[in-house]
């Protein structure tokens, strides 16, 4: 959903024209922000003599001896970017859509992790539960340390905080974020004359206590902007619940990002920034927007892939719900599409503090230490490209 308004958002600054930026290229951190200090390894014994060293054949080295990865081990591909692409209700803070997306300029490419809403992670006793809280615990801090911050500030402060704790946990260089209020979905999809798709199923389900009523029939239709909102945010049939809600919304984008690319016209751009500039929040500048915008344009739905944080939903003994990232699958995937440096992302860098795991827990390390093919890693979804997805090739499990 929120890629969705990026997506237009995106497309309109192209159809408002930008031809003086021909030649201009987005301007890049080359710095490394990841913690790239490793341990020495060593398969030695310890010295009795004396407990802070270790013995080396004849050379001897205090346990704790550490290096640091050179600074060209880590070299910036700039023509790789990363953004943190999030959205949430407006009658809350919790950023219940949260992706990664990841454009590869030279390789035509456009990557996109989308994360459980109820993903666990901890950085410290203040930010200790599900992924979707991060932004407004990170904001609320942003409030104790200076109260005078006006709502825009605070909420900047907050997606600041977000993107330094993915970035820094998952080795993920982020280079921008996009917020999107979800209250502007509807009027957006509106406003581009609603979005033609084939409903797979029938969706119907109520809930007053969120104003929630979603009836919709199978098959080929054009979604109204209410109605689009009722496929996206659909979840009470599935058997995967949130997985399947996140699989739908990767149909519906995909659907979505197809129509754009032909159904702008003059009559509806205006409308559209209306819609954009009213809800989404980004510190990517304007002119970054446009180029990356110009060469969005030229990717083909086979270089769309669409995935899903590997792990497993399971229930704690006080009967929370959370879903547990699996290491090994997700370091993987993260070198393959996320990685923009010249050199791998090693397991031992790699979520060096475990946030996404409580080493207390042996149900959540089970998960995360787990290796990929165990049992015990339940949501494995194939990476699906754009034009796959568009052939009906993902299919929803249903009870």
């Amino acid at each position: 959903m929120t890629l969705a308004v990026v997506v237009i958002f995106i497309l309109v600054l192209i159809a408002l024209g930008a031809s003086y930026l021909k030649f201009y290229r987005p301007s890049l951190d080359t710095d490394v922000p990841l913690d790239v200090e490793t341990t020495t390894p060593s398969e030695v014994t310890t010295d009795p003599t004396d407990s802070n060293a270790v013995v080396t054949g004849e050379d001897t080295e205090t346990a704790d001896d550490t290096k640091d990865i050179e600074a060209g081990a880590f070299t910036r591909d700039t023509e790789s970017v990363n953004f943190l692409v999030v959205g949430r209700d407006a009658a809350s803070w919790n950023t219940d859509v949260i992706m990664i997306v990841n454009f590869n300029m030279r390789e035509g490419s456009l990557s996109v992790m989308q994360l459980p809403r109820d993903t666990y992670i901890e950085a410290d006793s203040r930010i200790h539960g599900r992924i979707n809280t991060v932004m407004k615990s990170m904001r609320s801090r942003a409030y104790d340390e200076d109260s005078t911050l006006s709502d825009e500030e605070l909420l900047r402060a907050g997606m600041a905080g977000m993107c330094e704790l993915l970035e820094k946990s998952l080795c993920i260089q982020i280079d921008g974020y996009a917020h999107v209020d979800l209250a502007g979905f509807r009027g957006i999809v509106d406003a581009i004359g609603g979005v033609y798709m084939d409903v797979p199923y029938a969706m119907q389900y109520s809930d007053p206590d969120q104003d929630l009523y979603i009836n919709l029939q199978p098959g080929p239709q054009t979604l109204s902007g209410s109605e689009a909102e009722m496929f996206v945010r659909f979840r009470s049939d599935y058997v995967q619940a949130d997985i399947g809600r996140i699989d739908a919304q990767k149909i519906f984008l995909t659907a979505l990002f197809k129509q754009l690319k032909t159904n702008l016209t003059v009559t509806t751009v205006p409308q559209i920034v209306e819609q954009v500039v009213k809800y989404v929040t980004t510190d990517v500048p304007l002119a970054d927007i446009i180029i990356y915008a110009k060469e969005l344009l030229g990717v083909d739905m086979n270089n769309v892939s669409m995935m899903t944080l590997y792990g497993t939903a399971t229930q704690t003994e006080t009967g929370a719900w959370y879903y547990i990232m699996n290491r090994a699958s997700t370091l993987d995937m993260i070198n393959t599409y996320f990685n923009v440096y010249n050199s791998p992302i090693t397991d031992e860098i790699f979520d060096r503090t475990q946030a996404f795991t409580d080493e207390e827990s042996a149900i959540f390390t089970s998960i995360y230490n787990a290796s990929p093919d165990d049992p015990a890693v339940e949501v494995k979804p194939d990476i699906m490209t754009g034009e796959e997805i568009d052939n009906g090739d993902l299919d929803i499990a249903l009870h």
